[in-house]
């Protein structure tokens, strides 16, 4: 396998460390001196069998996770937002942006990092190139819906570079194919775009987005040099899929196609893959999430948003979420998933809407 610092991680047994269980385990070095209580805590945890383990490198009380050699990603990141400043200031350090989100788009990002303060180094920068043309949301190829400075059919290097100067940085952390392409073969040549880009080492860490369980099975099929290291797609409580899988959004948000659904983020464990989520309360994907009666009822138990339950119940899954904030206090309770869990009822509860 090639591909420099990301070579495809080696699965391993997952650990756990949504749960009470993950400070018995932070602890495990201190239980012998303090009695048995804790190792009977560390028993029972390891025999609870309700719990879904996480993927492998997930940290849950850092907030992060690994997704490639040497590169760790928040698992929360803000995407589109007229105020990435708030979202530094409140503590916030990834965040998510795209060739197709606009020029403009782009540049504020890159303000908004200059003027934070914060060392580049500590700050998990992401954008996207397109492919086009491609079946899904095919207007923005002709159209897009953002001022964008190159053809829409401009390669994904020239994207990659565009992007580059918009956002004023030499790299940036991860680089997505915000897509498939029509084809497999064209989907192909792009990631090997990609790839290219990685080895120069102007993207630490590649990956997809909106690929299904056999779009990304196809992709890896083909012999990549380097393994996706995420795959971005919509996903959120009542949305894998959603009911209406796809057919009330206007790119297909939300559907099994574009891998919305548990089979895709099983499929992204087996193959060493992060599965990210977009649209985690249901926006773009047109899901009704924070209104559902049971997120409210556990939010209001647990003195917590129904933003925030309906995210730690996405992130507790080892499953990073972009949202998208411009408002300081939200920005600040997105930031707030850590240090509290959901119960294992409430997890299979919300599963089930």
């Amino acid at each position: 396998i090639e591909g420099g610092s990301q070579a495809p991680r080696r699965r391993r047994p997952p650990v756990n460390l949504g749960s009470s269980c993950a400070d018995a385990q932070s602890m495990t070095l201190f239980a012998a001196p303090f009695g048995g209580a804790l190792i009977m805590s560390l028993i029972a945890c390891a025999f609870n069998w309700n719990r879904a383990p996480l993927p492998f490198g997930v940290d849950l009380m850092a907030g992060d996770m690994e997704i490639a050699t040497g590169v760790r990603m928040p698992m929360v990141l803000n995407g589109i937002s007229k105020n990435h400043s708030a979202w530094l200031a409140a503590g916030g350090r990834g965040i998510d942006t795209a060739f197709l989100y606009g020029d403009a788009q782009q540049s504020a990002v890159g303000a908004a990092i200059a003027a934070s303060g914060v060392p580049r180094e500590e700050i998990f920068l992401s954008t996207k190139a397109v492919c086009c043309p491609t079946l899904r949301c095919g207007s923005f190829c002709t159209s897009p819906p953002n001022p964008v400075g190159l053809p829409m059919n401009a390669s994904v290097t020239q994207q990659f570079e565009h992007s580059l100067k918009l956002l004023g940085v030499d790299y940036v952390d991860m680089l997505l194919l915000h897509f498939p392409c029509t084809t497999l073969d064209a989907t192909a040549a792009a990631y090997a775009e990609l790839e290219a880009i990685h080895a120069t080492g102007k993207a630490r860490a590649i990956g997809v987005s909106n690929l299904n369980a056999s779009a990304l099975a196809a992709l890896l099929e083909r012999g990549v040099k380097v393994t996706p290291a995420v795959n971005q797609n919509a996903l959120s409580i009542a949305g894998h899929p959603a009911a209406h899988d796809g057919k009330e959004t206007f790119c297909e948000e939300g559907s099994r196609l574009y891998g919305a659904d548990m089979e895709t983020v099983e499929a992204c464990k087996e193959h060493g893959v992060a599965f990210a989520a977009y649209s985690p309360l249901g926006h773009i994907s047109q899901v009704e999430v924070l209104g559902q009666p049971k997120v409210q009822a556990v939010a209001a138990r647990l003195g917590r948003s129904p933003a925030q339950v309906a995210m730690r119940w996405l992130v507790q899954q080892g499953i990073p979420v972009v949202t998208g904030t411009a408002n300081p206090a939200h920005a600040k309770e997105a930031l707030d998933l850590f240090g509290w869990r959901l119960s294992d009822k409430d997890m299979r509860e919300l599963a089930a809407l």
